[in-house]
């Protein structure tokens, strides 16, 4: 396991941190929402920023600079929008920490400061994912830099996400299949989603339903769905909402109240009945792990009774773009 206290230790010795800044593309800028989050809701002084690769290139945050943190994910460690932003936050003089599950050479590699390898939750515990490292960085940063981030409820709850996710995946595979039995000839869905649990809506919009199963979609944040989407609600117009833990679940039963009422094809997953809401008042910084985990149960069946498999492409890894 990578020793992320002993790696900003390092860090806050040789210089002052007044920034930690996330970047990336599709599921690895999605990934980093959740601690952003973390860091605009807990943080006092320390500024941050989540912006896709390209954007972060071409039109950086102002908040980027020699006192920050960087920190770039590609699975593949290839992705080179997100290799360039390495090397442009390297040149401003941040510190660069690259996330990649692959071992060999890459380009996350070459313009990292600190790598960290990490692992898919199939594959071991969530404290050595993606998304638990990442977590790890910001409460680091914060509990080092300025005391705050509520620490030891995090690193409670980090330990506590290790056995949760999978007893939960076991217990959720009946909503799973009636998921995939019920949505697998829908043309379009919409996602929905507030707090870090967004960022999965988002996530699923893009990298499931758009890329891996060519089905149209939108995320809808259920704070926006009754400043316009709403009109689009039928009886039987396809939706997935992914409720919240935290203070933003007023705004996700809003909408569940709404479209019980008008609509009869809606899907709510809902962490607190798989032992979420234990992780206490912490709980919301983990909605989008937890949803990403289920998710991928779900996205497997759904792959399965649609007969089609979630590597399929048209054009991604085909065609120069």
């Amino acid at each position: 396991m990578f020793d992320v206290k002993k790696m900003v230790e390092e860090i806050v010795s040789k210089k002052e941190i007044k920034n930690i800044s996330f970047t990336g593309v599709g599921g690895s800028l999605a990934c980093f929402y959740a601690p952003y989050y973390y860091v605009m809701r807990e943080a006092k002084n320390i500024t941050t920023s989540y912006t896709s690769s390209n954007e972060f290139v071409h039109d950086t945050p102002s908040c980027v600079g020699e006192n920050s943190i960087v920190v770039i994910s590609s699975r593949g460690g290839n992705t080179a929008e997100t290799v360039e932003a390495g090397r442009v936050a390297k040149k401003l003089g941040a510190t660069v920490v690259g996330m990649t599950h692959e071992d060999e050479d890459n380009g996350i590699k070459e313009v990292s400061d600190y790598v960290i390898l990490f692992k898919d939750l199939s594959e071991d515990v969530y404290e050595v994912s993606k998304t638990g490292y990442i977590l790890k960085i910001a409460m680091e940063t914060l509990h080092q830099v300025e005391g705050s981030g509520q620490y030891e409820a995090m690193c409670d709850a980090m330990k506590k996400m290790n056995t949760l996710i999978p007893s939960a995946e076991k217990a959720i595979v009946p909503e799973a299949i009636k998921f995939s039995i019920d949505y697998k000839n829908d043309k379009i869905i919409y996602t929905m989603g507030s707090g870090t649990a967004w960022s999965a809506a988002q996530q699923q919009q893009i990298c499931i339903f758009m890329e891996m199963q060519w089905i149209n979609s939108a995320v809808i944040h259920t704070g926006e769905f009754f400043h316009g989407p709403f009109e689009i609600t039928d009886p039987d117009t396809a939706f997935l909402l992914l409720k919240s833990t935290g203070k933003t679940q007023p705004l996700d039963e809003r909408a569940i109240n709404f479209l019980n009422d008008y609509n009869h094809h809606l899907t709510v997953i809902d962490p607190e009945k798989y032992g979420l809401k234990d992780l206490g008042e912490v709980s919301e910084y983990f909605d989008y792990d937890f949803h990403t985990a289920m998710l991928g149960v779900f996205n497997n069946l759904l792959a399965d009774m649609r007969n089609h498999p979630l590597s399929k492409r048209k054009y991604m890894w085909k065609y120069k773009y």
